[in-house]
């Protein structure tokens, strides 16, 4: 041990010596750790970390899929729910919920709440309690039971001021009385970023069998009960229910996953993975880097090693000692990479915060992510040590003694040296095709054109519950008479009610073309839709192409009608007739009436900003809102002012129009859809980040390669001058050298980069893995920066005089 401490000391002294180098290489190697332990703590606090409960990875999430349908994910019924707890022997108990909004009045205004509606057993499946009172009773729980509520920490400090008697005040909730029983603790917030909680009422003989509203089932799995056997349990359930209702269950197969990994999906995880492994390149251009100072170094003190050999150290005890001084890199890299990463993982997690992830994604730097700093740490130094210490170990003693000239060596380091850079600038393109690609996705978005006004539009969410409008006439009634309201309101030109608003995403479902013939649900089209108000068009200054839009005069009882975009004329009617034909929503079974179509409009994205057309095709109609009755609808508001303005007006016009109802989501239509694209924003910038990195490294490389190189060779250089060569031979034969590197690693990085991008693809928008120009601008700036590191020395080599070069030891 005292001797492995020598070597340290004695290799930080070395490092001092040539503080440049050793600055260099330190800064190489804090890049790389720290940049690729911010991208290893994002895929850690995402899919690694888990719920923060005991035995967490016990708790699973359980679903339905029907696999002949081509279906691979369903909720479950209630009566399933209920068949599996009954008949269920591997779980300790299973729970269910559904999320939803949850409107709470007490002596002011109504507020609105991300909630869930949960079972009595949550709080046991989860093994924690509330910070004040209790959970749901079975009794409040059951079909009639009392209304009951529980809020978040949040909830509890900012709407009821932190009060310790907030239990059992009196509020309403979604419009009947009910009482507050109970506070969590801060941070809780299952299912996945809900504020308060109210009792599922089941009712199972409410509704036929798989009718009814649907619900997500999680439960804790058995002391020493595996996945594989809950899986045959719920397997041999599922085949028993298929036997037994046919009509509802046939085909239908249950399902098991850890909780976590039901709200990130597997394209979301080979993403994420995928991204981590990019970014390794830039600690791999940092250990290349590293690598190559070190193999400079050695290539100078070879005959020191030589001379230590010689009088009886052997190859291991000089492989250790020249070891020493990657190690002692590494760690100073490390330090400093680790501060890196403190600013980085910071920065990522203020930068999502506002996208409101799950409440269990956490991202900060704590003994998981330290110990892989010091994983790292231990690769980086193996990496880039390990080369330069067996090359340097490995040579003639007796050759190096015989040589008389201090400046020569044996140790041909020239071609592993030129292969090193090589291996740098081919990582060098992939992450540089990957960041421009990246940062090109996000251009385009920011700079898209829209068909459809939005930073004029004001926009609020309004949702309506059964109690307080028992039928679609009560809320046809409201939506008309909010309508009314918000029209009347100054500074509004135009207004109109939408299940969603356009670039946001809209619902999809099959849909059958009269006159076209199906055999089964699964060859049934899917398209987009949205369910309108009269006006929704003219808010959006979106005339027809064909026929008309919506009036007043398409009611409930008027003739069922649709209006397409001009992506559904193309795709079903490719003749362009699409007036007077007839559509109908739902697969074979379908009862809903058959739909004529009257109109025909623009596209005014019924996709989201962003989305792939390839994967979510644009095609889709319009329902009117008063033959398409809907609980939950948008207030799209044209406005000539300060649309924000609008909050309060409208949130009065919508309280006068019912006292329990509250507006949310309030925002422009321009902000809505920029919060969609955050995924875009933040890895964008993650990758302009890993991109820079890599091209600072990989050009300080090459510099730092051919200036040793030129110095090696300055009585090389000074023969030539003196035979006739003039500087600009010299020159050239410099440039050609460091050129070729770079030649080389650019067809090699090509290859890789199509790779790298092809794995990124989700995150790409409107951009082929193989795209021209971000090819190209990569190629230019490399080449470019490539020929500035080689220019560089190799001008300070033409002005040595050669007769002081040919002195020259």
């Amino acid at each position: 041990m005292e001797g492995l401490l020598k070597d340290f000391r004695y290799a930080g002294r070395g490092l001092l010596r040539s503080p440049g180098v050793s600055a260099i290489a330190v800064v190489a190697l804090a890049l790389g750790v720290g940049l690729t332990t911010v991208m290893f703590s994002i895929v850690y606090g995402a899919l690694h970390r888990g719920l923060p409960f005991d035995d967490a990875d016990r708790i699973m999430h359980l679903e339905r899929a029907n696999p002949t349908e081509g279906i691979t994910s369903m909720e479950v019924p209630i009566h399933d729910y209920l068949d599996w707890a009954e008949r269920q022997r591997s779980f300790e108990e299973l729970g269910a919920f559904y999320s939803g909004t949850v409107n709470i009045r007490g002596t002011e205004r109504p507020e609105r709440y991300d909630g869930a509606f949960m079972t009595a057993n949550t709080l046991d499946v989860l093994r924690t309690q509330p910070a004040m009172g209790r959970w749901f009773s079975d009794d409040e729980a059951r079909p009639g039971g009392p209304m009951v509520v529980v809020l978040g920490h949040r909830v509890w400090q900012e709407r009821f001021g932190g009060d310790p008697g907030v239990l059992g005040e009196a509020v309403t909730v979604n419009g009947q009385t009910g009482e507050v029983i109970g506070v969590m603790p801060e941070g809780f917030e299952f299912p996945v970023l809900e504020e308060v909680w109210v009792p599922l009422q089941l009712d199972p003989s409410a509704f036929e069998r798989g009718g009814g509203t649907s619900l997500e089932v999680f439960g804790r799995l058995g002391e020493g009960v595996g996945l594989d056997q809950a899986m045959q349990d719920l397997t041999s359930i599922a085949t028993q229910l298929g036997q037994e209702h046919p009509e509802s269950n046939e085909g239908v197969v249950a399902s098991i996953r850890p909780y976590t990994e039901e709200f990130i999906g597997d394209e979301e995880r080979g993403l994420l993975y995928s991204m981590l492994a990019t970014v390794m390149l830039v600690l791999l251009i940092a250990c290349a880097n590293v690598a190559n100072l070190l193999l400079a170094r050695a290539s100078i003190r070879q005959r020191d090693v030589a001379i230590r050999t010689a009088i009886g150290a052997s190859r291991w005890r000089v492989v250790v000692q020249l070891m020493s001084e990657a190690v002692v890199l590494a760690v100073v890299g490390a330090a400093l990479g680790t501060v890196v990463a403190w600013v980085g993982i910071g920065m990522f997690d203020r930068a999502v915060q506002p996208t409101d992830p799950p409440f269990w994604l956490d991202f900060r730097l704590d003994a998981p992510i330290l110990g892989f700093v010091a994983l790292v740490t231990g690769l980086a130094a193996v990496v880039s040590g390990a080369i330069p210490a067996v090359r340097a170990s490995s040579t003639d003693v007796n050759s190096i003694l015989k040589d008389e000239s201090r400046g020569s060596s044996s140790l041909h380091i020239g071609r592993l040296s030129r292969w090193l850079v090589v291996a740098e600038v081919a990582m060098s393109v992939a992450l540089l095709v990957a960041s421009g690609l990246m940062v090109k996705s996000v251009v385009r978005l920011n700079t898209m054109a829209y068909a459809y006004p939005t930073e004029e539009v004001f926009t609020a969410r309004i949702g309506l519950f059964e109690e307080r409008f028992p039928d679609a006439g009560a809320r046809q009634r409201f939506w008309d008479d909010v309508l009314e309201r918000a029209r009347a309101l100054p500074g509004v030109e135009r207004a109109a009610l939408t299940t969603t608003s356009p670039g946001l995403g809209s619902f999809g479902g099959r849909v059958q073309v009269d006159g076209e013939s199906y055999t089964a649900d699964r060859d049934v089209p899917l398209a987009r839709y949205a369910v309108v108000s009269p006006g929704f068009f003219d808010t959006f200054g979106a005339e027809p192409l064909q026929g008309r839009v919506f009036t007043p005069l398409d009611g409930p009882d008027a003739e069922p009608v649709v209006v397409v975009n001009q992506s559904f004329v193309d795709r079903f009617f490719p003749d362009g007739s699409a007036l007077g034909r007839r559509i109908r929503p739902g697969g074979l079974q379908s009862e809903s009436p058959w739909l004529q179509v009257v109109g025909v409009v623009p596209d005014l994205g019924l996709t989201g900003v962003g989305d792939s057309p390839e994967e979510s095709p644009p095609h889709g109609y319009y329902v009117p809102l008063a033959q398409g009755d809907q609980r939950f609808m948008t207030l799209a508001a044209y406005t000539t002012g300060e649309p924000l303005a609008l909050a309060g007006p409208v949130r009065d016009a919508v309280v006068a129009a019912d006292a329990d109802t509250p507006i949310y989501f309030v925002e422009t239509l321009q902000t809505a859809i920029e919060r969609g694209m955050w995924f875009y924003r933040i890895f964008g910038g993650l990758f302009a980040a890993f991109g820079l990195a890599a091209l600072f490294l990989a050009s300080v490389g090459l510099y730092g390669v051919m200036s040793f190189a030129v110095s090696r060779r300055v009585h090389e250089m000074g023969i030539r001058m003196a035979l006739g060569a003039g500087g600009r031979d010299v020159l050239r034969l410099i440039l050609r050298q460091g050129m070729t590197q770079i030649a080389v690693g650019m067809v090699i990085g090509t290859g890789l980069a199509v790779l790298v991008a092809r794995g990124l693809a989700i995150v790409i928008y409107d951009a082929p893995p193989w795209d021209p120009a971000t090819y190209a601008a990569v190629f230019g700036i490399l080449g470019l920066t490539g020929f500035l590191a080689s220019y560089i020395p190799a001008r300070r080599a033409t002005r040595v005089d050669p007769m002081e070069a040919l002195r020259y030891e």
